[in-house]
């Protein structure tokens, strides 16, 4: 669904017009640009209401906003990417889903090999 700046701002509670300019501005949030303004969707919407929940409830200094909306582009990146793996590794035959199985659980945590391999 797009959105007005007005509908924007009749949807996200305690979002000012100023700091959605801001943000904007920043690149923070990046709607489509039409003649008669930005238009927002569903994802604009949701960034918003994080940057307002980072600002406002959380306290999150303004310089330190790029920071933590950087690493959380990251891990939904890294979300999707493992989500694709899995898709990819689903049309597999079985015998090269389990050998990746039984290499995942030869692993820790951390990826590294147990000392026992």
């Amino acid at each position: 669904m797009s959105m007005t700046e007005d509908m924007v701002l009749s949807q996200v509670r305690r979002l000012t017009k100023r700091d959605l300019r801001l943000w904007v501005r920043q690149g923070w949030v990046r709607p489509a640009l039409r003649e008669d303004g930005p238009v927002f969707d569903d994802l604009d919407i949701a960034r918003l209401r994080l940057l307002r929940d980072l600002r406002k409830d959380m306290g999150v200094p303004v310089d330190v906003l790029p920071v933590v909306l950087n690493l959380m582009d990251k891990l939904h990146q890294a979300r999707r990417d493992v989500q694709l793996l899995l898709r990819i590794l689903e049309d597999q035959p079985g015998g090269i889903r389990e050998a990746v199985g039984q290499s995942l659980r030869s692993r820790g945590p951390g990826g590294q090999r147990n000392s026992d391999d």
